[in-house]
Parts: C-alpha cells; structure tokens; sequence
C-alpha cells in the first residue's frame, strides 16, 4: 500500500494564482484565485506581489478547511531563473536571488519558488520546482544562432510539454525516456520542443523565436526591427511590448483571444481566416524543423495547449505535418497534476530531487587497467549519471568527473588518489578489486565518500569495518563457486572429474576464487588443478599444462590476465578444453560459457550511490548486489564440444 503524500501545488499567473491539494496522484481540491487589478496595481515589480500573493493562498486553503501542518511537500510553478535541466529542484537562497532579480525576466511564475519555500518552511517540509520554463537541455548545435555574440537559448513551457509526452508514453505503455518526440505547446505563447530520449534537445524561445502567437510575434524580418529600432518612434522598452504582449494576433485584431478571431473565421470574415490560419502554418513549420532536429525518426507528434481545443485549427497543423508521424491532441494543460507528480517522484524515492545552487560537483572515478570490462562499466556510469540530468564534458556540464587509471600499478593507484584528492572531488567510484583494496586502505577513515564497483567477492572488502567507515559503499557480486558449477558444468558434463583452473597470485579476488574452487571441487570429489598465469604468455603453458594432466575442464578465473586476453591469446586453452568462464566478456572472447552477473547492473547500482550523495539523500544500505544472473555461451565454441545445451536455462548466444 502507497504511503500517502500531501501536496500542495502553486502556479502564479499574470492576474491570478492557481493552487492544488493531492493526496498522492488524487487531486482532493483546486481553486484559481482571481488578483483584481486594483489589488495588483499598487505593486511596482511582480516580485513585490510575493506576500500578498500568499497570504491569499493560505487564507483560500485555511478557508477551505486544509490543514497546512499535514503536508509533505509545496511545490510552485518554476519562474525564469538561469538554464538548467529538466527536472525535479530544491528550492534554495541562490534560486530565489535569480527569480527575484529576473534572471532571464519578469514573469508571475518566478513567484512560485519563493511561495512554496515561503509555506515549507514554516513547517519544515521541502519545497520543490518541476520542469521551469528555464530548462536547457540543448544539444550543442541548437545554440548557434547564426552571430557568435547572439547565442540561442531554451524558454519554453516545459512543464506542460514534458507532462504531456510522460503522458502519452503512459498510453501507450512505453518508457518516456525511449521516445523521439514533437511537441507543440499552443496557447498565449507557443513553443515546440523536439524531445529526444527524454530531452528538450531544441525548442524555439517562447519569448522571441518561433511562430507567432495570441500576442507575441515571434520570429520578424531582423532589418525592418533595425529600421524600427532606430526610427526615433519606439523606445526600448515600447518596442519590447510591440513584439511580446501586444505582437501576434493582438496587433492584427487587438485581441489576444483566439475564440474571437475562430468566431470571426467561421462567420466569413476572409482576413481573419488568413491570419489565423497563417499561425497555423508557421506551427506546421516549427515542427517540421524539430522533425530535422531528430533525424526524421519521430514517433509521435503530439499537440497540446489551451488552442488545442480548437479542432479547426489543429486541424490545419494536422494537414500539413502528418507525414512526419501519427499526430495526437491532447487540449489544455495539466501543470498542476505535473508539479505534483514531480514532488511524488522525490517524495517516493522514484528520481533524486536537483540542486540549483550547489556548486558544479566533481567525481573521481579510479580505475586499475585498461580493461574491457572496465571501460563498458565507465561507459554505464556515464550513462547512468545522463539519464539523471548531469551534463559532463559540454559547455553547459553540470558534473565534473576525473579519470585516473591506475596502468595496474600500486604506485601509481596511489598517485591516482593523492590527485582526486588535490581536486576536491565530491566522491570516487573504485572499479575492480585492487584498486578497490587499495583505496579503502589509502582513504580509511576519509572524509571522501568511497563506492567500490566489481564483480568481486565482498571478502575482497572485509578488511573494512563498515560501522567505522560510513561513507564507504560497495556494489560488488561474486557468483558463488556452487552456483557456477551447478547451472554449467554439472548439467553439461555431470561425470566430470578433472578441472584445471587458471589464477593469478597476488590478487586478492583471484585467489579468494580459487581457494572457494579448490573447496567446492574437494566438496564434490573433483580433481582441482591450478596454474598461476603471471602474463598471458602464461597461457600456453597452462594449456600444456592441463593436456598433460587430462582434465576434463577448465575454469577461466576472473583475474587480470583472463580478462586482458585477446581471443587469439585464449585459443590455446578455449579450442582444446571446454571452459567455464567467470566472466562474460571471456566467453565473447572465445572461451564456451559462463554463468555471471551483469556488469550494467554492478555499475548502476554505483552510479545511483552516487547520485543520491550528489543529492544529499539518505542511503539506508552501504552494500548492494545485483539480482540477475545470466547464462552466456559462445555459439561457435559450442560447435567444437558435443554438449547438449538444451539442458542449459535461458541461455544467450553469441558469436
């Protein structure tokens, strides 16, 4: 059963201030709070309408029987603060500064952060933003404008336009995050915002760039607005006002009303028709460019807003862009049940809530050799950290991170450390067992949070005393020696009685691994026989080794020099025995199967440690495992050994 979350949601508006109450997703109450303009028009700034803007909220909801001191969360429509990624944000002092001073301009909607923290406070509850219209999840080449000192910028309505597309993946039982989208907001401001893999990696500016709308005019011929910027007519701030407030259909009709200028076409009137439709038209071509920004591969065009009613006029968008992709209408906007949502994914656990005034955090990420299995866990690290709103190695980056790979050199793992050190990072992830065991040495009682990653035993960490050492964390898994046996080599050959085994003395999981081996095999009446491979000129010796002592089988251990192998280095061993291999990546390289974990799985699992340090939230267990095991066999190996692998569960095949 869902533990239920109250949440009170806020949206200022120009001359109002949308409030909601949830209970979890339920919404239980909602109320739009007219602002006369005799009541606002004693305010010289938006910014100055923050108390009296509150207090009506409080008095509305106090009225309305509610009872503030039973909330979890306030969360407020974001404002114009300064570019950052989608996502869920505490609110905090420097976001307030930005909203205050207009960052990026005066809206009703930079009241909603200093609301919400205003009300959470007093009751000590977060208070949080979702999706503001400052959101910058740009791909490098949708910044150039065309002048190096013009670069192009993200304002948009991303609340809406994300809450729809969640909402549309939801429909259609697909992850959010796996769609290539087109969405067009269409109210008294439209954008359109081409959504890759979860990202706005392009939009048209809602202030100044795209179709024009109700009343703004977006994109304008730029040497007539020269010609009437220095006309002598208009000052700066006229000019602003002629363009965004009283540009679009306001200065064709002077009306920001759409409903008008329908009733006006559909009674005949050809010059309103012409107009109206003609916004139609530059919407069609908005989302044309976005379709250029995906590649063409679109899944869905999906059409949103308040105009969205109107099935004229979506009707002619429709006509036009319908060759892209499947175009959907969803009519008004849902961004008070998308603030909610946003504050019941933090409160749940489901997404880590963002900080919007913390310095850039830097990570550390030591490594012990250029290692296959190494590299993809990296790559999987970054990948995790993406998927999570953290920008790396862009100009834009909100996360720093420093490699240091150790060249499988205790001197220089210690070089390594001393320099992540010297940077200040925030945290390091050790992937593999020895660098791993040196670090919980090197950094014992630090100050730095530690995450070891790898598929190793615990007993790799069991120097560690944990209850001493509270910022150390572990994602590591080391399949039981019984479970490997058990789900491979005793199904396919269950008489087996001789098994040579491949080690490497001196590293710790190595050895704890062929001390479990040697164990087990005494446990079963298994003649174990071991070669210590140094280098991997070592192979061919072991190869003679093992034909010498017949054995049946061979056990590639999970050590450096296995894992380092190249398949022609393998050959010596992997075409003449059959192998059970302690790691996936061995078998890819030809040895014949291996029963393991997922190396995906281990690095995730560090990655979301580190995401939730980034973000200061609490982590109840310090050592994780992954719950997966995996059967990998080498079909073009298994050619050479007449098993039959039908025995095998779920077995993936590779070449």
């Amino acid at each position: 059963m869902k533990k239920k979350f109250n949440i009170l949601a806020i949206n200022p508006g120009s001359t109002s201030t949308k409030i909601a109450w949830f209970e979890n997703e339920k919404k239980i109450f909602e109320k739009n709070i007219h602002h006369s303009a005799k009541s606002l028009e004693k305010f010289n700034t938006i910014w100055e309408q923050y108390s009296f803007r509150k207090n009506e909220v409080v008095r509305t909801l106090e009225e309305a029987g509610f009872d503030l001191s039973k909330l979890d969360a306030v969360v407020g429509r974001g404002g114009l603060i300064r570019p950052i990624p989608s996502g869920v944000y505490v609110v905090d002092e420097q976001m307030i500064h930005d909203a205050r001073i207009a960052y990026q301009g005066q809206h009703a909607s930079n009241l909603g952060c200093v609301i919400a923290y205003s009300i959470a406070w007093e009751y000590n509850i977060p208070a949080y933003i979702v999706d503001p219209p400052a959101v910058d999840d740009f791909e490098p080449l949708a910044r150039i404008s065309g002048h190096a000192k013009i670069p192009r910028t993200s304002l948009f309505h991303a609340l809406n336009i994300f809450a729809t597309a969640r909402k549309f993946a939801s429909d259609h039982k697909k992850r959010f995050e796996d769609l290539n989208l087109i969405v067009a907001h269409l109210g008294g401001g439209i954008t359109v915002a081409a959504l890759k893999n979860g990202k706005a990696i392009n939009v048209n500016n809602g202030i100044e760039e795209g179709p024009f709308t109700p009343e703004r005019s977006g994109n304008l011929p730029i040497l007539k607005i020269i010609d009437l910027a220095f006309s002598g007519q208009y000052t700066k701030d006229q000019l602003k006002k002629m363009f965004v407030g009283k540009g679009g259909l306001v200065s064709y009709f002077g009306t920001n009303s759409a409903l008008e200028v329908e009733n006006m076409v559909k009674a005949g009137a050809e010059r309103y028709k012409l107009v109206y439709e003609a916004m139609a038209y530059q919407i069609a071509e908005e989302i044309g460019a976005r379709s250029t920004n995906l590649k063409g591969k679109v899944d869905a065009i999906i059409i949103t807003g308040g105009l969205a009613h109107s099935q004229m006029f979506t009707d002619w968008i429709k006509e036009r862009v319908e060759h892209i992709a499947p175009v959907y209408i969803y009519p008004g906007a849902q961004e008070m049940e998308a603030l909610a949502a946003g504050a019941l994914r933090v409160l749940r656990g489901q997404e880590p809530a963002k900080r919007y005034g913390v310095k850039t955090p830097k990570i550390g990420i030591l490594y012990w050799d250029n290692i296959e299995a190494y590299v993809k866990a990296i790559n999987y690290i970054e990948d995790y950290f993406r998927t999570h709103g953290y920008i790396f190695r862009k100009e834009n980056s909100n996360l720093e991170i420093f490699y240091a790979n150790c060249e499988a050199d205790e001197t220089k793992a210690r070089q390594n450390l001393e320099n992540l050190i010297s940077k200040n990072v925030d945290l390091i992830i050790v992937i593999g067992s020895t660098a791993s065991s040196l670090a919980a040495q090197y950094l014992k009682n630090s100050d730095i949070p530690l995450i070891f990653a790898g598929l190793y035993s615990k007993d790799v960490l069991s120097g560690i005393d944990w209850s001493k050492e509270p910022k150390f964390y572990a994602s590591v898994y080391g399949l039981p020696v019984d479970l490997q046996f058990e789900k491979t080599i005793l199904k396919l050959d269950p008489q087996i009685k001789r098994i040579g085994v491949t080690y490497k003395i001196g590293e710790l999981q190595s050895n704890i691994e062929h001390d479990r081996i040697r164990e087990y095999c005494s446990q079963k009446g298994i003649k174990c026989l071991s070669f210590d491979v140094q280098t991997h000129d070592d192979l061919q010796e072991a190869a003679k080794f093992f034909e010498a002592e017949d054995v049946d089988w061979v056990y590639l251990g999970s050590d450096t020099i296995i894992a380092t192998a190249t398949t022609k280095q393998l050959e010596t061993i992997t075409k003449h025995f059959p192998t059970l291999c302690a790691l996936q990546d061995t078998v890819h390289h030809g040895g014949l199967v291996a029963y393991h974990v997922s190396w995906q799985e281990v690095a995730e699992l560090a990655a979301n440690f580190a995401v939730k340090i980034l973000n200061g939230l609490e982590i109840k267990t310090h050592i994780l495992s992954p719950q997966n095991h995996y059967i990998t066999a080498n079909q073009n190996t298994a050619k050479l050994f007449n098993f039959d692998f039908s025995k095998l569960e779920n077995v993936n095949f590779v070449s």
